[in-house]
């Protein structure tokens, strides 16, 4: 989920050595090592046109506002994690020396985000255009042709403290993903891929070998009833995760522990501001919740009210804390 330009969470903080947002661009030569939270995903801007409706093909329609924002998940769950008092590092394609990309590195300073990027820079900032409609449905025309190159060019260290290690698997990003999985894997660290809505990516089984991540996301249209059920029921068979997770917009997400029956978690009602980053918020919050040892009923719930709690605010307000989340599961 989107988040905040507000002040960053209070409470100690130790990040690892290393540069942060708009610092000394990296050589060819820089090796990131993962940190105690890494997020693996592109970078981008995204600009966002709210329309009342969607209009019909070769027609046009009015565009009630629009705003500026950041993608993809990985940067938002870094954000959200930041603001729940982690030290999170974001893996990631560059920007370029533009007002997009001088966009986003002010946010991610803004929000205390750790970034190591790849050192290949471009000449344009990457920008996904998307249309949203009243009812909450969006459309993305993604600026992503030739991401998996740039995102290639990561040097992993897997010599590594990372505890958790989040990596966008969408369909896009195709091989790229793979050595951060490995990586993070043979570092014993705990992995939560998300599909966003895609196939599980066809190295995956070779990669993890056996081996179980800790936790594997995907998303299913709300407006479909069963949806959200039958993916659960496709992530549970693949049998590569501790925890398979199925979010669904307005109602909610389901889960599923190995080897245990299916959970089932409500979003919380509140006034839509907007959808952007709600499954970004849910991740870190799954994050937080999971690495404090609460229970995955709890951790559902947790995360339900985190990305409810950011549809109630616009893209520019505050990242939700703790004890606003907690404030809302009480409700």
């Amino acid at each position: 989920m989107p988040a905040t330009r507000g002040p960053p969470a209070a409470g100690p903080r130790t990040a690892p050595a290393g540069p942060w947002a708009g610092s000394a661009q990296p050589t060819k030569e820089t090796t990131i090592s993962l940190s105690n939270v890494s997020c693996f995903s592109y970078l981008a801007s995204v600009h966002t046109l709210y329309v009342d409706r969607y209009p019909p093909i070769n027609y046009g329609v009015d565009v009630l506002r629009t705003d500026r924002f950041v993608a993809g998940d990985g940067p938002l769950v870094a954000a959200f994690l930041s603001a729940l008092g982690h030290c999170a590092t974001l893996l990631t394609n560059q920007v370029a020396d533009d007002p997009a990309g001088r966009d986003i590195q002010a946010r991610l300073r803004d929000w205390r985000v750790r970034w190591a990027p790849s050192p290949v820079i471009p000449t344009q900032t990457r920008v996904n255009i998307v249309v949203c409609d009243s009812a909450g449905n969006r459309t993305w025309f993604s600026g992503l042709r030739g991401i998996q190159a740039e995102l290639a060019e990561i040097n992993l260290d897997p010599r590594s403290d990372a505890t958790t290690v989040y990596v966008d698997c969408y369909e896009v990003l195709g091989q790229a993903p793979q050595p951060v999985v490995a990586a993070a894997l043979d570092a014993g660290s705990q992995v939560l891929l998300n599909l966003g809505g895609s196939p599980p990516p066809p190295w995956l089984a070779e990669t993890l070998a056996g081996r179980r991540v800790a936790v594997v996301q995907t998303n299913a249209d709300e407006h479909d009833d069963v949806a959200a059920d039958r993916q659960l029921e496709a992530l549970r068979t693949l049998d590569i995760a501790d925890l398979a997770v199925v979010t669904a917009g307005r109602r909610g997400a389901v889960a599923a522990a190995h080897g245990q029956p299916a959970l089932t978690a409500p979003a919380i009602p509140v006034e839509l501001r907007q959808v952007q980053g709600a499954g970004a918020a849910f991740s870190a919050a799954l994050i937080h919740s999971r690495s404090r040892g609460d229970p995955p009923p709890r951790s559902l719930a947790y995360a339900c009210a985190a990305g409810s709690l950011w549809c109630g605010r616009s893209a520019d307000g505050p990242l939700p804390r703790d004890e606003e989340i907690r404030a809302l599961t009480r409700r």
